[in-house]
């Protein structure tokens, strides 16, 4: 059975995220020129279609587990909105990076923007256009989840708004420092195994799981020492199986289990350890095949399915799919570890996450080819 008091938060954030968005971003845009309101409907778009709110539900659980039954969450409410208001303006950004024209089963903002540039049949390149735009759209949201965080660190007490501070501003360094390092590792086709796990550590693992976790629980102001340590193995283990799940997503998902084209990943040649893992068990006839496809922006669908049957034929897929079980035993060894200083609803929730980040039903059995 759903839990009501997590139904009611996430109800609480959508309203908050709503007027945030509105008083923050489009109302503003709206007064300064009328025509800016297809920009201000993608940046609520940006934010309020159909995202799964990870990140505010991973702080959710572990203030759960640390606050006091009378406790509020209007404190985490607002955190939670600068945390997603962020998430947007990243996910903008990462796009334009990528080159992305699909994000969450629906056009991204870049894709949206230069097909009303199309439209309108306006002067230029509709692709260079929707690229500069949807920056400023991310721009936009950036500016906005400082403001709102800003918000959420009033009325906290000293300690606890210092505490929060310092993680969300390292978490900010942590994503896009991944984001370097993912960039920088795609243009020298590093596909070491320590490359790909450095990056899936910050760009994914801190960012998604470990840093809301923290700031969940920094906010109850109370939780112990070994409590902390505990959610820290867990969030540790769900991030890193989380991002590894995403990398068959990619490949072997649809848009529906991934919210992006599949094989999009290895149309940029992205450093994950998936392919790092093939580059390694697959035999020299089937690293060329890779070294044709990977990284080519233009490769087909029966392309990606020749590789789709490489990865699994390699074994890379099942030395994956080993490793995201093993960090699974771990967090449920940490849940287990809670469970003399958790309710029973906050160990559920816990375990409800852990499930959904790391389920990989979408893997065939067999080679695609």
């Amino acid at each position: 059975m759903p839990d009501t008091d997590q139904i009611e938060f996430l109800s609480a954030l959508e309203d908050h995220l709503h007027a945030v968005v509105a008083d923050m971003v489009a109302e503003p845009l709206r007064s300064i020129d009328d025509s800016l309101g297809t920009v201000a409907g993608l940046c609520r778009s940006a934010v309020q279609s159909g995202g799964k709110r990870l990140r505010p539900r991973f702080a959710y659980w572990a203030w759960r587990v640390g606050a006091p039954a009378d406790a509020t969450p209007q404190p985490l409410i607002r955190l939670a909105a600068a945390l997603e208001l962020l998430h947007a303006a990243i996910l903008v950004h990462d796009d334009v990076i990528d080159s992305s024209e699909v994000r969450r089963g629906q056009p991204s903002v870049r894709a949206a923007l230069a097909a009303g540039h199309r439209n309108d049949a306006g002067w230029g390149d509709a692709t260079e256009y929707g690229d500069n735009m949807a920056l400023l759209v991310g721009d936009l949201l950036w500016s906005a989840a400082h403001d709102t965080f800003d918000d959420a660190l009033a009325g906290l007490a000293d300690e606890t708004a210092r505490r929060t501070a310092r993680t969300f501003r390292t978490m900010r360094v942590e994503v896009l420092a991944g984001q370097l390092l993912e960039l920088r590792a795609q243009a020298s086709r590093d596909y070491r195994p320590e490359t790909a796990e450095k990056i899936l550590r910050y760009k994914t693992s801190a960012y998604t799981v470990e840093r809301p976790v923290e700031l969940g629980l920094t906010l109850t102001g109370q939780a112990s020492t070994e409590t902390a340590a505990t959610l820290r193995a867990y969030a540790g283990a769900v991030g890193q199986a989380f991002q590894l799940r995403d990398d068959l997503a990619d490949l072997f998902g649809t848009t529906k289990t991934s919210g992006k084209r599949t094989g999009d990943d290895i149309r940029a040649g992205k450093p994950t350890e998936l392919l790092g893992a093939a580059y390694d068990l697959a035999d020299d006839l089937d690293r060329s095949l890779l070294a044709t496809i990977v990284g080519d922006p233009t490769a087909d669908q029966a392309s990606i399915a020749e590789v789709q049957s490489v990865v699994l034929q390699c074994g890379a897929a099942d030395r994956v799919g080993r490793r995201v079980a093993t960090l699974v035993a771990t967090a449920r060894q940490a849940i287990t570890d809670l469970s003399a200083s958790a309710d029973e609803a906050a160990l559920a929730g816990l375990t409800d996450m852990l499930t959904e980040c790391t389920e990989l039903s979408f893997l065939p059995s067999e080679p695609t080819l």
